[in-house]
């Protein structure tokens, strides 16, 4: 059983987002990171607030909470694996014409194009979140980028 200790502070946040139907919830304990740093395949940066969040922002320190700082985390983006090298048979290559090249060239663009579709693809499937540091050093994460 994964049980977490949450703060008074933290709890009492918790309650404002959800009076306000935002979901917030306890990430973690520490300081503000003065550089971003990596962390179970996770990369916490430290921000000034979004605009996006500003309403969140406002609405917790209406209700008097201070902040020690913000920190965006994302995933950090998966590597993709070296491609494996092939064996060539020297000895059966004896092809003519130009036929051969034009093959090996739409191949070579077709796994560029797939190459590039899966950067991108990885980096739009990242799922950046806005964390609160609470002066109690309490992580709360207050807003997905997915909500």
């Amino acid at each position: 059983m994964n049980t977490k200790i949450i703060s008074y502070e933290a709890r009492r946040a918790i309650q404002v987002g959800y009076k306000n139907h935002w979901r917030f919830r306890v990430v973690g304990q520490g300081e503000v990171p003065v550089q971003p740093f990596y962390k179970d395949e996770w990369v916490f940066e430290p921000v000034n607030v979004p605009q996006v969040a500003q309403d969140r922002i406002e609405t917790l320190k209406r209700f008097g909470f201070s902040f020690k700082g913000f920190v965006i985390a994302h995933e950090a983006p998966r590597l993709l694996p070296a491609p494996a090298p092939k064996k060539q048979d020297f000895k059966n290559n004896q092809t003519v014409g130009i036929l051969p090249d034009v093959e090996a060239l739409l191949g070579n663009l077709l796994k560029g194009l797939l190459f590039f579709l899966t950067f991108i693809f990885q980096v739009a499937l990242l799922d950046p979140a806005l964390i609160v540091v609470l002066e109690d050093g309490t992580w709360l994460e207050v807003m997905t980028w997915y909500e």
